[in-house]
């Protein structure tokens, strides 16, 4: 079940679809932040939500998912309007705490991603409630 909407991997807890949100789980997307294979369905899902927010409530220009395995963390990097620098988005539930060095090491990473080691070190927090509201910061 490891590679099935809603599947439980790596020991996580399945995300349980709700009937109108079954599309979710064969959305491109989705899938392609299966098959990183980092976390559980329970933080792709939350991944997949903020993506959705970026593209359909924010229309960004461009989004796409990155994965760090070494933080165990799914990012979305993209343009909110097209020319621009690129941006880095951290999807997390509402539930996670945040330590000064888990968020410094999200900082570097961040900046790695961005691929340029002189850009400012900055992400945006996108907090996901359990009912699906997105909270950025």
């Amino acid at each position: 079940r490891g590679s099935e909407p809603g599947g439980v991997r790596g020991g996580g807890h399945a995300h349980t679809w709700a009937p109108e949100d079954v599309w979710m789980g064969t959305h491109p997307k989705y899938l392609e932040m299966m098959e990183l294979d980092i976390g559980d369905a329970t933080q792709v899902y939350i991944a997949f939500l903020v993506y959705l927010d970026l593209m359909e409530s924010k229309s960004w220009h461009e989004v796409n998912c990155v994965g760090i395995p070494e933080l165990q963390l799914i990012c979305l990097v993209g343009t909110e309007i097209e020319g621009e620098g690129l941006q880095t988005v951290v999807p997390t539930p509402v539930s996670a705490s945040l330590s000064h060095n888990r968020i410094r090491e999200i900082l570097k990473a961040s900046r790695k991603l961005l691929g340029d080691p002189d850009s400012p070190m900055s992400f945006t927090l996108a907090i996901v409630e359990s009912d699906s509201t997105i909270v950025t910061s």
